[in-house]
């Protein structure tokens, strides 16, 4: 019984060493889903004073990405958009710019066609906030058993918005649209 267990054993052992052999042997792709956010840092500065539609930004990839053991998208990766809208400012906000990112070379001089933003929760457009108003008016407020209290009411009349500057260096997140393959 001892001898049929040792045979049974080798072949276990002969297979998964076959099987480990063969799926090392093939190229599998590896894929980066859409709706994946990378980590990237500006290289160059752009603003909405400086920048216009269809001009270049260059961002570079922080860290290796991995998806399992195979790394996707080595780090020092350069990835490239275009500035794909500019807001001017305006009375009540700050200006804004949209950044696509269409393209990344990876150390080795590998170029990817990618698709996708740079994401911020104002619909990836950076910058854009809103300005405080310019004029306040004093209201009073009453309250029980205390004499009234002066309260600065905002005017409807906004502050005039500033330029959005990205600077070099700035730590920003881009969000894939489509999946990335690679081998």
């Amino acid at each position: 019984m001892g001898k049929k267990i040792k045979i049974i054993l080798f072949i276990i052992a002969f297979m998964f060493v076959a099987l480990k052999s063969y799926a090392q042997e093939q190229d599998i792709d590896v894929k980066l889903r859409a709706g994946t956010f990378l980590k990237v840092i500006n290289l160059a500065e752009f603003s909405t004073l400086t920048s216009d539609i269809d001009d270049e930004a260059v961002f570079m990839n922080t860290q290796d990405m991995y998806v399992y053991e195979t790394n996707v998208i080595p780090e020092n990766t350069k990835i490239y958009g275009e500035v794909e809208d500019v807001l001017e400012p305006m009375e009540g906000r700050d200006g804004a710019i949209k950044v696509k990112i269409i393209k990344m070379i990876t150390p080795d001089k590998k170029v990817y066609k990618i698709k996708g933003h740079i994401y911020t929760d104002n619909d990836n457009y950076l910058g854009g906030k809103q300005t405080l108003p310019v004029y306040y008016r004093k209201v009073p407020h009453y309250t029980q058993r205390i004499r009234p209290i002066l309260k600065a009411v905002p005017l409807n009349v906004p502050e005039m918005g500033k330029h959005t500057v990205i600077k070099p260096g700035a730590e920003l997140f881009v969000i894939l649209e489509e999946d990335i393959t690679a081998k």
